[in-house]
């Protein structure tokens, strides 16, 4: 398309004999250069595009269409910020006679990858269209040397644009505007402002309602209701699909497009760190009467804490929804599965099953919720290590992304299911077992003297955990270099 478009106004504008006019808001000079490369050194050229800011700022127009007009004696002038009018028009003029009229810019995109047209039009017989011809030259300023001057230094100072994501598979205009739309990845002084994982929609992403207002502002087929909420949940998994910085969580009220932000954090953390890690903790200051006492979790996570700057420590406070210990074997395996939520209770005191919903006993939205944004301090001990041989590997917050959430669900849904055959309390836990769970499973205590008691009694312990293999994958995302 780009070399059947080119080539047809290349060819266009070979045939002039005397002048060529080209009115273009957005130039490119490779384009520029390929479409006048065939005319004649007689022809006399005069371009216009934009210089305003916007377009300076977002590369649309590039300054450098001077140096290309300089070198072949071209004139250049443009339209900019005083200009009370804008020009948008987009013509190709040989002679002053006979122009090529339609949507492309003098682009690559324009001249191949849009959706554009172009047309010959006889000026002679569309009077109002000369008139828009002759309006863009009064309404553009001839360029000097001195007035480039001037625009070369005020584009220099105009802020950079944060680029697009650069995204491997996503082709469709729809995404791309969609990630335009999007707050640019959030820097880490702004997630140390945060006062909660809560408060950062704003600085992170999109909710589904936002999204699915863009697509039904843009969209000519299928406006229903339920046609515009597949095609934003299609369009969202394209974009997580096809670029791992983003996610789609089921926060904030609704799914929501984000940006991942817990290695941001996690870098700066580990920045912190790094003097310390894999070191025993006896040689990192550990108080001496603490070296032969039995690992404590807590202990080693509040230790590792008090090796992070104050700024850190509350951003970790703030963010984080669950405070989190993470304890590996030599081989980098999990020593033990990690509890996650509240205690689930399905009976009263007495035995009787509780006359409540299965989705209450269980507390589901509490484990969720918990699993939001949980901050892990990741040490190796083996069993039987004591507190001075601990080695301390890293800590770090972490985000449940939207495959681990599918996976939590799934296994939550099965467990409502399995509670809502039941009629009567039951002895034996019926809910998966770890070897079972790709996440989460239900552990049930073995407290001497309550094994009679039925599952869920309030006084025999019962509770979700996240599985060894699961665990093993966070302590990767937060130790690792891969995020």
């Amino acid at each position: 398309m780009y070399e059947s478009r080119i080539n047809t106004l290349k060819k266009w504008l070979g045939n002039a004999q005397e002048e060529i006019l080209i009115i273009s808001p957005y130039i490119t000079p490779d384009t520029l250069s390929k479409a006048l490369s065939d005319i004649s050194p007689e022809v006399s050229v005069t371009i216009i595009c934009s210089w305003r800011s916007k377009d300076l700022q977002f590369g649309s127009s590039k300054i450098e269409t001077y140096d290309l007009c300089k070198k072949n004696g071209w004139d250049l002038r443009i339209d900019h910020d005083g200009m009370s009018r804008t020009i948008h028009l987009k013509a190709y003029v040989t002679d002053g006679k006979m122009a090529m009229i339609g949507s492309a810019n003098m682009t690559g995109r324009g001249m191949g990858e849009n959706i554009e047209s172009l047309l010959p039009v006889d000026l002679e017989l569309h009077s109002s269209l000369a008139e828009s011809i002759e309006d863009s030259i009064s309404g553009s300023i001839l360029v000097d040397h001195e007035i480039y001057r001037q625009f070369r230094e005020h584009a220099d100072t105009l802020p950079t644009i944060p680029e697009i994501p650069s995204l491997t598979v996503i082709h469709g205009a729809t995404e791309l505007e969609i990630l335009r739309k999007m707050p640019s990845e959030p820097t880490i002084t702004q997630l140390l402002k945060l006062n909660s994982i809560r408060d950062a929609l704003p600085i992170r992403g999109l909710r589904f309602g936002e999204i699915r207002r863009m697509l039904r502002s843009n969209s000519i087929r299928g406006s229903s209701k339920n046609t515009i909420n597949d095609r934003t949940n299609e369009v969202m998994h394209r974009i997580i699909q096809s670029d791992s910085r983003f996610d789609i969580q089921k926060r904030y009220g609704t799914d929501c497009l984000v940006w991942k932000i817990h290695h941001i954090i996690n870098k700066e953390i580990r920045n912190h760190l790094e003097p310390f890690i894999s070191k025993p903790l006896r040689d990192l200051g550990l108080d001496q009467s603490l070296w032969e006492k039995e690992t404590n979790g807590t202990a080693v996570r509040n230790f590792c804490l008090s090796k992070l700057p104050s700024e850190i420590k509350t951003a970790i406070s703030n963010l984080s929804d669950a405070e989190k210990t993470l304890r590996l074997r030599k081989d980098g395996k999990a020593l033990n599965p990690s509890p996650i939520g509240k205690r689930i209770v399905l009976t009263d005191l007495d035995g009787s099953f509780l006359e409540i919903l299965p989705e209450q006993m269980l507390q589901n939205h509490s484990v969720i919720t918990s699993l939001w944004f949980p901050s892990f301090c990741v040490f190796e001990a083996p069993s039987g290590m004591k507190m001075g041989d601990v080695l301390l590997l890293g800590f770090g917050l972490w985000e449940s992304d939207h495959q681990f959430m599918q996976d939590l669900n799934s296994e939550l849904d099965d467990d409502v299911q399995i509670l809502i055959q039941e009629e009567v309390p039951f002895m034996q836990n019926l809910f998966r077992k770890e070897a079972d769970s790709k996440v989460i499973f239900t552990k049930i205590a073995n407290v001497k003297g309550n094994n009679h008691l039925p599952l869920g009694h309030p006084e025999r312990n019962m509770s979700r955990y996240l599985t060894r293999r699961a665990l093993v994958s966070i302590s990767q995302d937060i130790i690792g270099n891969n995020h």
